[in-house]
């Protein structure tokens, strides 16, 4: 998701990291291992007045399957910095589920610390050669 959200006009910078576990400063792989609680998330800084948060929300909904309950280091989830980015997860995940037919499975709830992930992780499709990430997770 990190590749998807560089190519979206507006954004400034991201960065692949872990959220929302219970391991201070945690290693990727501690992180695979389920040790720690964390998910694997893109965190994303944007210009709003070039790119919207729901547009945001697009391009994380369009770049994975949303519906996917795997509890993992993969699991869908937003991590918001804000009541009013929660409240536009939370509707842009409605008008999804009204749109498809089917219960989306993505979590919202409020980031409390993000874990900036070890470097040879930052922007690792890149770098290997690998093509575009697919991982199901994000933070806006």
């Amino acid at each position: 998701m990190e590749a998807e959200f560089r190519q979206t006009e507006g954004v400034l910078a991201t960065a692949a990291g872990y959220a929302g576990g219970t391991t201070d400063a945690p290693s990727y792989e501690q992180v695979c291992a389920g040790r720690t609680g964390h998910t694997e998330v893109v965190q994303v800084e944007f210009d709003p007045l070039r790119v919207s948060y729901e547009q945001l929300l697009d391009v994380f909904f369009k770049t994975h399957n949303p519906c996917s309950a795997k509890k993992s280091q993969y699991q869908s989830v937003i991590f918001t910095h804000s009541e009013a980015q929660a409240q536009a997860a939370h509707a842009a995940k409605a008008k999804l589920e009204r749109s498809n037919g089917r219960q989306v499975a993505t979590v919202v709830e409020p980031i409390e610390t993000f874990w900036r992930a070890e470097e040879y992780h930052q922007q690792y499709y890149e770098k290997s050669g690998v093509g575009r990430a697919r991982a199901g997770v994000g933070s806006l």
